[in-house]
């Protein structure tokens, strides 16, 4: 007696498909986890790493009914090629922006050891690539409100490493304020509130370095005070 299996051989494949993409993605995950907490691995190139072996999961997990895929403009073309292609494209996206919103919310974190004391969140770096991965991908405006919160709390972060280095930000400019960039550079670069800056041995007591140290830190809050409003 001949027994026939009444499941379609699509289906079986599919679900092969999907459990080994997700064990792809799960496992780089937990790989690139234990490199971050050895330092074997920066910040920003965890995130890298995240970001790529996600998409190839994805990818895997979906083969079966996605018809092609671009990846930086090159359009490769899959074996297997169903009707329902574009939903399974439109799925696919919608899980990226979902992986975008989680590393977001790894981005407001601060990474191990002891800070550098400058005028720079240590934040940022990680953030930057984060962001241009997110424009890169086309997604900015579909998690605008989800930028726009990490950036609030990247700016405050940001005004209390500026503040550190002249006196009279924190005065003028509590936690929590977001002064326009301009009006901030004026007070940051007041002669009185870097010399208070420089007797308490800022930059060793040299004006001049605090001075160049805060420059620096007055433009990365320009720059996260743009990306701020550009998502409002």
């Amino acid at each position: 007696m001949n027994f026939k299996s009444t499941v379609p051989e699509g289906y079986i494949m599919r679900f092969f498909l999907s459990i080994f993409g997700c064990l792809v993605s799960i496992i780089s995950i937990m790989i690139g986890m234990e490199l971050l907490e050895q330092k074997q691995l920066s910040g920003s190139e965890f995130v890298t790493l995240i970001i790529a072996f996600s998409v190839i999961g994805l990818i895997i997990s979906m083969a079966s009914e996605i018809q092609e895929f671009s990846v930086a403009g090159n359009i490769v073309k899959l074996k297997e090629v169903k009707k329902d292609a574009e939903n399974s494209i439109i799925e696919l996206k919608k899980a990226r922006t979902e992986n975008f919103k989680f590393l977001l919310k790894l981005a407001i974190r601060f990474p191990g050891g002891f800070g550098s004391g400058g005028t720079v969140d240590s934040r940022l770096s990680d953030f930057w690539l984060l962001h241009e991965q997110i424009k890169a991908f086309g997604c900015e405006q579909e998690i605008n409100n989800h930028i726009k919160a990490v950036v609030k709390v990247l700016l405050d972060g940001q005004l209390n490493s500026i503040s550190q280095n002249s006196d009279n930000v924190i005065i003028r400019f509590p936690r929590g304020s977001m002064p326009e960039p301009n009006e901030l550079t004026i007070i940051a670069l007041e002669d009185n509130s870097v010399n208070k800056a420089a007797r308490r041995n800022v930059c060793a007591g040299n004006t001049d370095k605090i001075k160049e140290s805060l420059v620096i830190g007055l433009d990365e809050y320009k720059k996260l005070y743009q990306v701020y409003e550009k998502q409002t």
